[in-house]
């Protein structure tokens, strides 16, 4: 699976201490949230990492955890888990 990060930090991002969370999310949320187009089917079962913002923006999207960390911490964001 490609990791699809488009990161774009406004002022009020970078105010509120650069804080991203990562949140577990299966395929129906992920469709819910417009992160896969409607068509488009995942594996039964299968887990993303979704990076959101503070105010909740989808920053990007991958099919595993350090991919997730590991782009939050190149975009200079502290990344923090959201169970």
């Amino acid at each position: 699976m490609t990791n699809d990060f488009e990161v774009e930090f406004t002022p009020d991002a970078d105010a509120q201490g650069r804080i991203a969370y990562i949140k577990p999310t299966d395929s129906e949320e992920a469709h819910r949230l417009g992160i896969i187009p409607a068509g488009i089917e995942l594996p039964p079962g299968m887990k993303l990492y979704v990076l959101h913002g503070v105010d909740g923006r989808v920053l990007g999207y991958t099919d595993a955890y350090a991919s997730a960390y590991g782009a939050a911490v190149q975009n200079d964001l502290t990344p923090v888990s959201l169970h």
